[in-house]
């Protein structure tokens, strides 16, 4: 039965706020060494089958074999370093410009991306890098390890980003506080060593 009442139907505006984004590219300028750190899957296999209580072949490959992997490859095969590495050195840089009440680290978190996977590497010399490490297991006994090492090393980045939350002057500081207070690769500042050190070339 019809009641009589009548129902007025309203359309509500809506109005979205237009994502803006900004790119750049920097060439990236190395201050010290920089020695790629790959994930070494026979170690990842050995940690693997001893958790599953699983029969392990020693590890028999030499460490100049093992030099061969300890690279990083872009899709042409050239040698290269992951954009990741800047992500991540930039994230934890950011923590020195930024106040966690202006948004902290999430500035570069959430509102950056290093565009691509394995970025080119350029250097002037390559040399391998030893130093001594401990074998696993009780003895711990003494055992070479062998690291590629890159001098005097630059690479390019293009760096995508929100306008309305970040500038490109912005990025280039935490780029160059990143560079000075975190680096990137193995034995890096912030891990207690002095490599991968970089700046931004203006």
């Amino acid at each position: 039965m019809y009641s009589g009442l009548i129902i007025k139907m309203t359309t509500e505006k809506i109005e979205l706020k237009k994502l803006k984004l900004g790119k750049i590219k920097v060439t990236i300028i190395g201050d010290s060494p920089y020695l790629p750190e790959p994930m070494d899957f026979e170690m990842l296999e050995m940690y693997d089958k001893k958790r599953s209580n699983q029969i392990y072949t020693k590890d028999i490959k030499s460490e100049e074999d093992k030099l061969l992997d300890k690279k990083y490859l872009t899709d042409d095969k050239k040698e290269g370093i992951p954009s990741r590495a800047f992500y991540n050195s930039m994230i934890r840089g950011s923590s020195y410009l930024f106040e966690r009440k202006d948004g902290g680290m999430r500035n570069i978190k959430e509102g950056v991306i290093v565009m691509g996977e394995i970025l080119p590497l350029k250097w002037k010399k390559k040399r391998i890098l030893k130093h001594w490490g401990k074998t696993s297991g009780r003895s711990g006994s003494p055992k070479l390890i062998l690291r590629n090492a890159y001098d005097n090393w630059s690479c390019e980045l293009t760096i995508q980003y929100n306008t309305a939350n970040i500038s490109a002057e912005q990025i280039i500081n935490v780029l160059n506080w990143s560079g000075f207070h975190i680096g990137v690769g193995a034995f890096r500042k912030e891990n207690t060593g002095n490599y991968g050190l970089f700046h931004v070339k203006l």
